[in-house]
């Protein structure tokens, strides 16, 4: 399979799961909201270390921590990981609350772009964080408990 890059770190099979990446190949772009792409790219820059998305490509077991098809038993049955607007990954050598704090600190431009809007709280993700782009009105990161 040729990977199709979409950003300096990123490839596109990372945001998308393989069952749609198969059907639609260079296409799945459209069903991401670029917001969180340039959200996780601006993250990789500031913490200066990997970041894992979906790894299917590399044989890895992650496969749907980007977009979500509208059938999957992954997640709540409205999530935002089904509009292409969410996130999961984890960072290497750092925990989901180090990653918290990361984003915390620069939360004024994530705010202002628009490019996370929501995160979960990360004693509910002991190993990944989330993060999303939905609309919230809110005018500072929103964190949510499912």
């Amino acid at each position: 399979m040729k990977r199709i890059p979409v950003t300096d770190n990123f490839y596109l099979d990372e945001f998308i799961d393989p069952i749609t990446y198969s059907e639609r190949k260079e296409k799945s772009i459209q069903l991401m909201d670029m917001r969180i792409i340039l959200a996780i790219q601006h993250l990789r820059e500031v913490i200066n270390k990997p970041i894992t998305i979906n790894n299917w490509a590399s044989r890895g077991q992650f496969r749907e921590s980007g977009l979500r098809r509208a059938d999957t038993r992954t997640g709540a049955r409205w999530s935002q990981h089904k509009y292409g607007r969410a996130l999961d990954f984890r960072v290497s050598g750092m925990t989901p609350r180090e990653v918290h704090n990361v984003i915390h600190q620069h939360a004024q431009t994530f705010i202002e772009r628009q490019w996370i809007t929501t995160i979960e709280d990360h004693r509910d993700t002991p190993s990944w964080t989330h993060i999303d782009c939905r609309y919230t009105g809110a005018n500072e990161l929103v964190i949510v408990r499912p």
